[in-house]
């Protein structure tokens, strides 16, 4: 796969995450009114079921009362009961018609008279048998209204006679569309008792909201209603516009932070890349101070990076980043180019040693002795010794191609140093893989040395001196900031000193002015700090040494 299909790979996956980004709060707000939309449809249908069933028990109620009124007039002779059947027919609410069964048999109606007919036959799928008690029946019509479901309420008068009121389903209906009407409600099923129910509109899969209770004499009352599929939507846009606004803008919110996000994950390259390119980059050098020379040896190159309206930005951060974004090479590349620039005007004595940190991916790649030859030619006329510091940020993956790299270098005089000795991934196989001239201690076991030390206080610390020393390794120390550290090492024979005490990282024209100066000459020690003269081989070594000014 070509570079160019590559980036053309990753550009998609980036907006296709943008857009899923974007597309969450949308999907999220549509799920969510969709939700929404069902439950308020369904509390919709719960609160009309509710009052329905309510209605329904008010209206059984009615007619229950006036059975209960009839008791006088059943026992009586139907001839003069009649109009009193018809007038209390007339203004009682949702009754059709009152009667009076007898053994059975409808022998007087406020709507009929005087009649003698089977309660089977005056009313379509009456019962068979007048049930005890209580009772309600939906049965197919009347024979004045025939066609027409009727509501049969009865109550017992006596062992013989049954009061029966005669409830009109219009009444029932039009409750059923008041309350439920067919816009909000695609169907209602109201059942009374155990017989057949009342039905308003048609069959439907909407979910029902149901709503069942019993009356206070028994009678079973069950109210099912559908919600209507054009409500669901009606309450879906409202919902809609009424949340979209907010979810347009979390999906702007939210997509510009992914943008943001991956800005900051992929122009941390570019941002380097630009770096590189608009030299925002330089270079500071930290003296390495010979011991036994009492001067400036060397010093470690130091990379640098202010960025405008930014200003410095930590090394451990950046060139974390380069070694992920896998710009470190050209970034090493670049360094390399600044430190010969630098020495075109740096003057120093030759064998200058001079330490440049190399990553493993640029160890074990084809470029590096390109790289380092290029800037050995460059300098080649300052006389400055090149070591190359192996660092232990991250794993050398290819360690067989680094090994002939390093020899290869080390056969044009290039040095060889491992930095940061003990604290890395895998130091002493480093001993084993590739060839070296210098262990540089890290600072972390220098600091361990105190000023009265306990007999095992740097014992790390000495263990790596003697392996160096069995190994005809040279040590550097480094982050010395005490003259108590600085005559430790000096005792235990370390011949390089880098860290505070001698001189802070500088940019090279300070270096410069730093290594005319106090880089020639001995370090000075207060007076304080002298160390007392103490007895042994080791002091007196130290004695001889022209480290103090």
């Amino acid at each position: 796969m070509s570079g160019f299909e590559v980036i053309r790979r990753l550009r998609w996956q980036r907006v296709g995450v943008l857009a899923a980004l974007a597309a969450l709060p949308l999907a999220l707000c549509a799920g969510l009114a969709w939700n929404e939309a069902g439950r308020a449809q369904r509390r919709e249908a719960a609160l009309a079921a509710g009052f329905i069933a309510n209605e329904v028990q008010a209206m059984l109620g009615q007619a229950r009362e006036a059975t209960r009124d009839l008791r006088g007039l059943a026992l009586g002779n139907c001839d003069e009961a009649v109009p009193e059947l018809m007038r209390r027919a007339a203004v009682t609410p949702y009754v059709r018609s009152l009667n009076v069964l007898e053994n059975g048999i409808v022998h007087c109606s406020s709507a009929a008279g005087l009649v003698s007919t089977p309660l089977r036959a005056f009313a379509d799928d009456a019962p068979a048998r007048v049930p005890d008690g209580s009772w309600v029946a939906l049965v197919g019509g009347t024979p004045l209204v025939p066609g027409r479901l009727a509501l049969l309420v009865g109550e017992p008068v006596g062992d013989r006679l049954t009061s029966l009121a005669v409830v009109d389903d219009r009444y029932v209906r039009d409750l059923l569309r008041a309350v439920a009407p067919p816009e909000l409600f695609a169907r209602v099923d109201l059942r009374i008792g155990d017989g057949r129910a009342f039905q308003e509109g048609e069959a439907t899969d909407a979910p029902a909201a149901v709503r069942s209770g019993i009356d206070p004499v028994g009678t079973h009352i069950e109210v099912r209603i559908h919600g209507a599929p054009q409500r669901h939507w009606q309450v879906l846009r409202g919902l809609l516009l009424q949340w979209l606004p907010v979810a347009v803008l979390l999906s702007i919110l939210l997509a510009g932070a992914g943008y943001r996000l991956q800005r900051m994950q992929r122009s941390r390259r570019e941002q380097l890349l630009h770096g590189i390119r608009a030299g925002e980059f330089h270079v500071e050098y930290q003296p390495l101070y010979g011991v036994a020379s009492g001067r400036c040896e060397g010093a470690e190159a130091l990379l640098r990076w202010s960025r405008p309206g930014h200003g410095p930005t930590s090394p451990e951060v950046f060139i974390a980043a380069a070694e992920d974004k896998h710009v470190i090479v050209s970034l090493t590349r670049h360094m390399l180019g600044l430190v010969a620039r630098d020495f075109d005007t740096l003057a120093v004595q030759s064998g200058f040693h001079i330490g440049i940190n190399f990553a493993p991916e640029h160890l074990s790649g084809d470029m590096l002795q390109e790289d380092v030859g290029r800037f050995l030619d460059a300098v080649a006329r300052r006389g400055v010794q090149t070591v190359v510091e192996i660092t232990e940020r991250t794993l050398i993956d290819n360690t067989d191609r680094a090994r002939e790299n390093l020899e290869a270098l080390r056969r044009r005089g290039v040095l060889v140093a491992i930095d940061d000795f003990g604290t890395g991934y895998c130091s002493l196989s480093y001993l084993r893989k590739f060839p070296f001239d210098y262990l540089k201690i890290d600072k972390g076991f220098v600091q361990t040395i105190e000023p009265h030390p306990e007999p095992q206080s740097a014992l790390i610390l000495d263990a790596i001196i003697d392996l160096s020393d069995r190994l005809g390794a040279c040590q550097i120390a480094e982050g010395v900031d005490s003259w108590v550290q600085f005559d430790y090492l000096a005792r235990r024979g370390v011949e390089l000193i880098q860290g505070y005490l001698v001189a802070r990282p500088m940019p090279a024209a300070e270096f410069m002015r730093w290594y005319a100066v106090q880089g020639q000459r001995p370090l000075a020690r207060p007076a304080e700090a002298v160390p007392p003269v103490a007895g042994g081989a080791a002091d007196e070594t130290a004695a001889q040494r022209p480290v103090s000014g």
